[in-house]
C-alpha cells in the first residue's frame, strides 16, 4: 500500500513509518522537520508545513491508499485535509486524543468513543493549554465526522492516552524515573489515581492493524495498554525495573498548595481516574497489547542509556519537592 504520514519524524509518527515500511508497504512521510536521519532509506521524507494548504495540495497529486494525519490540531486543519484529500485517498486516519473525554459534561471513567455523541460540552472550559489542545482535536473531530456522513470521507478516528516510550519529547514520564534514579523522595499528590496508558510502538501497531480493516469508516475508536495502573504502581514497577526504591511521599494536597509545590513535577496526578474503554479495539481489531513490565522496561532503559538531552523543566524544583518531603515527614503542617 502507499501511504502517506502526515507528522512522521518524531516519537510514535516514526515508529509508525518503521513498522509500515518493515511491513512491506511504500511509506512517505511529511513534516517540517523532514529529512531527518533515523529512518529506513527506503522510506520517503518530504518537507512541508501541515497548516499551509498548498503544501497539502502538492502531497495529493498522488492517490494514497492511507493517509495518516498525526499533526491536525484544529478544525481548520481538519477542513483542508477533507478539501485536499476526498477522492484522493482510500483511508484517512486522524490520530485524535483521549483529552476530548475532559471536556464533556457528565463524562465518567471509563471513557466510551458514544460519550462525544451524546454528552454536551461543560459550559466553562477555560484557557489552559490542555483544555485547549482537547479542543482543537474535538472540533477537528466534527469536521471529519460531518465529511464522513455527507461526503463518505474515509475517516477514522483514533483517540489515544497518553502514549510512553523511547524518544518521548514530553518527557513526562521521565520526570518519574529521574527521580528514582536520584533516589530522592517521589511527592504524589494522588498516587491512587488510575490510567490507561499506550506503548509508541503499540500505537504504531494499531495503525498497521487499521490498514487492513474497512469496519471502522466514520468512527472513534479508544485504544490503550490492555491492563490500567495506578500512578503509585506505574512509579513502582518502574522503580523494580531500575533495581531502586520507591520512596513516595503523600501530602495533603491542601498543603502542598499552601506550600507552593510545582505539581508538574508529578505529571500524571490527575484529579481523577482517567480510563479509556477499548472493549471496541479489543473486538474489532483482535487488540491486546505490549505487557506493562516489557514496555516500561524498553523505555527507562532507552532514557538513561540513549537519551542525551535536557532534563525536563520540571525537574529545576528538586530540591525543594525534597525539602517539602522532609517537612512532611517530620510533622511540619
Amino acid at each position: 500500500m502507499k501511504i502517506l504520514i502526515l507528522g512522521g519524524t518524531k516519537f510514535f509518527g516514526k515508529e509508525t513509518a518503521k513498522l509500515l515500511a518493515g511491513a512491506g508497504h511504500e511509506v512517505t512521510v511529511f513534516s517540517r522537520r523532514a529529512p531527518i536521519p533515523g529512518l529506513p532509506l527506503d522510506i520517503t521524507q518530504t518537507r512541508g508545513d501541515r497548516t499551509v494548504e498548498a503544501d497539502l495540495v502538492r502531497m495529493s497529486t498522488t492517490v494514497w491508499d492511507a493517509v495518516i494525519d498525526n499533526i491536525c490540531y484544529t478544525a481548520d486543519d481538519a477542513q483542508k485535509a477533507v478539501r485536499v484529500f476526498s477522492g484522493r485517498t482510500g483511508l484517512y486516519i486522524f490520530t485524535s486524543s483521549s483529552s476530548v473525554y475532559s471536556l464533556l459534561q457528565g463524562a465518567a471513567s471509563p471513557f466510551r468513543e458514544i460519550q462525544t455523541e451524546v454528552l454536551p460540552l461543560r459550559p466553562v472550559l477555560g484557557d489552559k493549554p490542555y483544555i485547549s489542545y482537547a479542543k482543537g482535536k474535538y472540533e477537528a473531530e466534527k469536521v471529519f465526522l460531518a465529511a464522513a456522513r455527507e461526503k463518505k470521507f474515509p475517516v477514522v478516528m483514533l483517540r489515544p492516552p497518553v502514549v510512553i516510550g523511547p524518544e518521548d519529547p514530553t518527557l513526562r514520564a521521565y520526570s518519574y524515573w529521574l527521580r528514582l534514579g536520584d533516589g530522592g523522595p517521589i511527592i504524589l499528590p494522588n498516587p491512587s489515581v488510575r490510567a490507561r496508558y499506550v506503548f509508541s510502538k503499540d500505537l504504531a501497531r494499531v495503525f498497521l492493524l487499521l490498514l487492513s480493516d474497512d469496519t471502522l469508516y466514520g468512527q472513534a475508536l479508544n485504544i490503550g495498554d490492555s491492563g490500567v495502573l495506578s500512578l503509585e504502581d506505574l512509579v513502582k514497577l518502574s522503580a523494580r525495573i531500575m533495581h531502586k526504591d520507591a520512596d513516595i511521599v503523600v501530602p495533603e494536597h491542601s498543603w502542598l498548595k499552601a506550600n507552593s509545590f510545582n505539581f508538574e513535577a508529578s505529571p500524571f496526578s490527575g484529579a481523577a481516574d482517567f480510563i479509556v474503554d477499548i472493549s471496541r479495539a479489543e473486538k474489532t481489531l483482535g487488540w491486546r497489547s505490549t505487557e506493562a513490565h516489557a514496555w516500561l522496561e524498553e523505555s527507562i532503559n532507552w532514557f538513561f542509556l540513549k537519551y542525551g538531552g535536557p532534563r525536563p523543566d520540571n525537574y529545576a524544583s528538586r530540591k525543594s519537592e525534597m525539602e517539602l518531603a522532609r517537612r512532611w515527614r517530620e510533622g511540619e503542617r
